[in-house]
Parts: structure tokens; sequence; C-alpha cells
């Protein structure tokens, strides 16, 4: 392995330390609300929901303000929105309500690179042309 590969490898490594935590139980840093979330079953987990269920009436509330802000400034109609939303769905090959990225050959070792993360596992390259939406930070 040259110095190259193995300086990404252990760059990957240390992001999926950062990702799942240091020790079982700790919350990895700077995950926001995720973080929140407790191991186990412990009192917490009602907060915890709370909270979530929290920022996702916030987020459709603000993706609706910002579709009536778009709508109003170019005239989509709902039905253009259903039927992007719908088109959207259809991606993954199945109509459920969401969006989920599938795993994808790696073009320099031809292992499965996981639609969570911008690198291969097994070789360290990098995919430049992964969905934002769907990467890890």
């Amino acid at each position: 392995m040259n110095p190259a590969t193995a300086l990404d490898v252990c760059g990957l490594i240390w992001d999926i330390f950062q990702t799942v935590g240091k020790t079982a139980g700790e919350p990895p840093p700077d995950t926001g609300p995720i973080a929140a979330l407790p191991v186990g079953n412990t009192p917490g987990v009602d907060i915890s929901i709370a909270q979530l269920e929290e920022k996702v009436d916030r987020l459709a509330l603000i993706s609706r303000a910002m579709f009536e802000l778009m709508q109003k400034q170019s005239g989509i109609t709902d039905r253009q929105l259903a039927a992007k939303i719908h088109e959207i769905d259809l991606r993954d090959g199945f109509e459920d309500g969401r969006m989920t990225a599938r795993a994808k050959p790696c073009p320099k070792c031809n292992a499965m690179i996981s639609p969570r993360f911008n690198r291969c596992l097994f070789c360290g390259h990098r995919d430049t042309a992964a969905d934002p939406f769907n990467t890890v930070k």
C-alpha cells in the first residue's frame, strides 16, 4: 500500500470513528439533534423524539414557505410540485415516499461504495459525483 492510500484509509477510519463515537453510548461530536438520541432504553427517549418531531415540523414549515415563495415568483403549480415529488420518489425504483440511495461500484476497485460515504472503504477512492443529499460529512 502506498503512503497516500494509507493516509486515505487512516482518514476514513478516523471519520468512521468520529461518526460512530469513541465508546458505546457516547454520541458522536457535531451531530446536532441525533446526538441527543439515547442508547438503549432510557427515560430520555420521549424528550429526544419530541425534539426530532419539532425539527421535522420546522423543516416542513420552511419547505412550505420556500415553495410558496418560488410559486409566487415562477408560477410553479401544486400539480407540478406533486409531479416532481413523484418523479424523485421513483428514482430509487420504489414508490414509497422516500429517497433511498443505492450503493454503486467503485470505478477504481469495483467494490461497492455506500451512498452515505463519498469514498470506497476498500481502496479509499473519493467519489466526486456523490449526491450531497446522501453524503455524510
